[in-house]
């Protein structure tokens, strides 16, 4: 099981899934987790028992939530083919850059420690790929990055679903 030292996310639009991307910057410990709309949803539901129950009511993720923007989408395919400079990648260009296949996620389970410390285990096909510990506060941190990411409104959820 990899230890998690950072977790990124983003958003494929061709897949319509989220991408949790576990250290990103170590070859050898980097995993790609596909994330579908219904895990995501699911995930929020149990974010909000943590922060009501473990965080304070996720005062600090309230505050960050508030004062960020969400990320741009993506440019069209028509700006994109303006672009003279650009030139497709080959099929083989790409497996030299390329980690391992994403894994699709099919569970986060977490688990509670003193001073409101967490593990969270990321799981596919009933197996645990990686371990992250955090504090609330790096929890909430976290969140507010994942919450960036989320198409809300293409996925019919309210921005406001930890509210």
């Amino acid at each position: 099981m990899i230890q998690i030292t950072n977790l990124s996310f983003s958003y494929n639009s061709r897949e319509d899934r989220l991408i949790f991307t576990i250290n990103h910057n170590n070859y050898h410990e980097r995993l790609d987790f596909f994330v579908t709309r219904k895990m995501i949803i699911d995930l929020l539901h149990g974010f909000d028992n943590i922060l009501i129950t473990l965080c304070d009511n996720g005062k600090l993720f309230k505050q960050l939530y508030k004062e960020q923007e969400p990320l741009k989408p993506e440019a069209s395919k028509e700006e994109k083919a303006e672009t003279k400079w650009e030139k497709p990648i080959s099929d083989g260009e790409l497996n030299l850059t390329k980690a391992k296949a994403p894994i699709l996620l099919d569970a986060l389970s977490y688990t509670t420690h003193d001073n409101n410390i967490m593990t969270f285990r990321f799981i596919s096909n009933g197996e645990p790929y990686a371990i992250s510990t955090m504090n609330c506060e790096l929890f909430q941190k976290t969140l507010s990055s994942l919450m960036r990411v989320i198409p809300f409104v293409a996925w019919g959820i309210s921005r406001h679903i930890l509210d």
